[in-house]
């Protein structure tokens, strides 16, 4: 039994290095990591982390971050948004009369001009931002800009976010 685990732990290993190699995408862990903890921390201003891929595509880095989300729409929005690939980390805030409380958003996005190749390459890339923004409470692929307004994902956050009972008024 130990040396059919010990096998699979070996091939899982090699896989894992042989998928990294294949995409040669990397994140920029140290910097994510930052701004994602900006984002999470309720005595931080900061409410977005905007992640990009770097000029030559071979690693995804932090943008910008800020406290206007409609910052990150103007920049997915404009002329060079329409061929971007972004990832956006966001604290939104939700809740009822009896309880106010901040929900989490991971947005991917995928602009409308974005090659076929490089669209596919998302969604394994993804999964590298993903061992770094780990919390969130709800997940957005979009790319139609109708689709990251900000009401429509307070109102994804309310969804995910199960119970929102209020006091019936």
């Amino acid at each position: 039994m130990s040396f059919k685990l010990s096998y699979y732990n070996e091939y899982k290993s090699y896989l894992s290095h042989l998928h990294t190699m294949v995409r040669g995408v990397t994140v920029d862990e140290e910097g994510v990591k930052a701004a994602y903890e900006k984002v999470r921390d309720d005595n931080d201003d900061t409410t977005y982390a905007l992640l990009t891929y770097s000029e030559d595509n071979t690693s995804i880095r932090v943008e910008k971050t800020g406290a206007d989300y409609s910052e990150v729409v103007e920049v997915l929005n404009n002329e060079s948004g329409s061929g971007l690939r972004a990832y956006c980390f966001l604290r939104v805030t939700t809740g009822d009369e009896m309880s106010v409380r901040s929900k989490f958003a991971l947005i991917t996005w995928i602009g409308p001009d974005v090659p076929p190749l490089k669209k596919a390459k998302v969604s394994t890339e993804k999964g590298l931002v993903k061992k770094v923004v780990e919390n969130f409470s709800c997940e957005i692929q979009a790319s139609d800009i109708e689709d990251v307004t900000l009401d429509k994902i307070v109102n994804e956050a309310k969804r995910c976010g199960g119970a929102n009972y209020g006091v019936g008024k």
